[in-house]
């Protein structure tokens, strides 16, 4: 797919769908909500998160607006996955988790076979239940149709290199699923205060989902994954120096790896909702320019996301390539010539 009058085609990867019936089961469950609902906050700070909130829920679950949005943005496809930070089912039991991962799945391959030629899917899997993990990935890529799925760095008390979720990763590359990896949010006590499970927390999700990979040796297993990290890979790409140090000075950190940790970096994929140019400068510059994908964080992230990536001091081709060109390769997008 290519615009008229347009020589390119722009793929957002990162933006959320929503599922209020589902939100309305999950939200007391996330940080998102209980950030919230802070005692300590103002009536009027309190009735501006409700507003906020109801705008973002209703950008989330409405399509027709969101195309009519897209279009403003100059984007000509989104990537849709669930929202986990507000729809992250792993704390349920695991039927219920499955539950609602299926209704979340059923109304993500709705949306996107009534927008084939603007929206992809990624569906999702009640991660901490392995078993029904395989069995939902398979429903997603076969009878639903999607490309792929969304998780969150845990599952649970699993990092996601643990051995009982191989069975996942095996499957994942098997079926050629795009997975997508979105921290649901941090709930350690330290991040609770300021929206820190949100600034900081998050990148160090990320962070420790790419080293759990790293470390327990899923990349070495599953080689043909095709991974991708929200937020340019959280903290991990840009403090690489002490990791390196300690995978040459300490034999104990490499027992199960059989690369160096930036060839890791490399395999993976990351989008590029970093919000500083000189942050992309430094993630192209770390992994390559064919490893990172346009993301905004529809709708609450990056509203300029192609305007981002072109004030940044990368080549043109490089900056292509960001834009739509690894993506359409990615997700196997025909772009009309």
């Amino acid at each position: 797919m290519k615009p008229q009058g347009r020589s390119r085609c722009v793929i957002d990867f990162h933006a959320h769908l929503m599922l209020p019936d589902v939100y309305a089961i999950t939200g007391p469950h996330t940080m998102f909500v209980k950030s919230n609902t802070d005692p300590a906050m103002s009536e009027e700070a309190r009735q501006g998160v409700r507003e906020r909130e109801a705008v973002l829920v209703a950008r989330m679950s409405d399509v027709t607006e969101r195309i009519a949005r897209m279009d403003a943005m100059g984007v000509d496809m989104q990537v849709l996955s669930s929202s986990l930070v507000q729809q992250v089912t792993y704390w349920a039991d695991p039927q219920e988790s499955l539950r609602m991962e299926r209704l979340l799945n059923d109304r993500m391959a709705a949306v996107v076979a009534a927008n084939p030629k603007r929206l992809i899917g990624l569906g999702g899997v009640p991660l901490a239940a392995p078993a029904l993990a395989v069995a939902e990935l398979k429903r997603c890529m076969g009878e639903l149709g999607l490309a792929g799925v969304g998780i969150s760095t845990t599952a649970r008390d699993m990092e996601l290199g643990d051995a009982a979720l191989r069975p996942f990763w095996e499957k994942a590359e098997e079926l050629g699923a795009v997975v997508y990896i979105h921290p649901a949010g941090n709930s350690d006590r330290r991040f609770e205060k300021w929206y820190l499970w949100n600034s900081i927390g998050q990148s160090f999700e990320e962070a420790m989902a790419i080293a759990s990979l790293m470390y327990e040796g899923i990349l070495d297993a599953f080689p043909r994954l095709k991974i991708c990290i929200s937020h340019g890979g959280g903290y991990m790409p840009y403090y690489m120096g002490r990791i390196a140090r300690n995978y040459v000075e300490k034999p104990a950190t490499r027992v199960n790896m059989r690369k160096s940790p930036a060839e890791y970096l490399r395999m993976l994929y990351y989008d590029s909702c970093v919000y500083e140019p000189e942050a992309l400068e430094a993630l192209v510059k770390r992994v390559g320019a064919d490893r990172v994908l346009l993301g905004s964080d529809y709708p609450v992230g990056e509203p300029k996301p192609v305007e981002f990536v072109e004030s940044c001091a990368l080549a043109a081709e490089d900056k292509e390539k960001i834009i739509g060109v690894n993506a359409a390769e990615l997700f196997g997008v025909a772009v009309e010539a």
